[in-house]
């Protein structure tokens, strides 16, 4: 079965998921990539001046907001800087991708349980028509198709004089 007809045939709740699981590991790639962007260029000692770099330090000061200020940054000789705070943010954001990935997943397999819970206790009340299920007594066994084996009839009957064997 190929991907595009098993998505067809996937029900919302399960796409939805599966945007959300996208969703959530595009925003933390995206942080991921400016925050090794920033990292390298405050580490090389890139000039702010330039468009670039001033944009790339704009987006990274957004995103480190919740981790600024936990580690020290440890300067350099000729004004490089690095920044533990910001490997810890990047190691931060894939973490938390993987447990939201984890999360949506959960929820998702209860949700499929509960709907699958449903279905088919929908399909024992159509089939009794009560909310019961009961189960068939055990039906006898059924007759073999193996014949029966037929006794073998008895050899010629053995001639007079013919004594059994009696030498050991």
């Amino acid at each position: 079965m190929s991907h595009q007809s098993r998505s067809r045939s996937a029900s919302p709740a399960y796409q939805i998921s599966r945007v959300l699981i996208l969703f959530v590991y595009g925003f933390a790639m995206a942080c991921i990539v400016i925050l090794a962007i920033a990292f390298f260029l405050q580490l090389f000692n890139a000039n702010q001046t330039a468009p670039f770099v001033d944009w790339v330090y704009r987006a990274a000061k957004r995103i480190m907001q919740p981790f600024r200020g936990i580690f020290p940054s440890v300067e350099g000789e000729q004004g490089s800087v690095f920044d533990v705070s910001m490997l810890f943010a990047m190691f931060m954001y894939g973490l938390l991708a993987f447990g939201m990935h984890g999360l949506i997943a959960w929820i998702d397999r209860k949700i499929a349980a509960a709907r699958n819970e449903s279905i088919w206790q929908s399909s024992a009340t159509l089939a009794t028509g009560q909310n019961v299920v009961t189960i068939p007594a055990a039906a006898p066994p059924a007759p073999s198709t193996v014949p029966a084996a037929t006794p073998t009839p008895p050899g010629p009957p053995p001639a007079p004089g013919d004594a059994p064997d009696d030498r050991r």
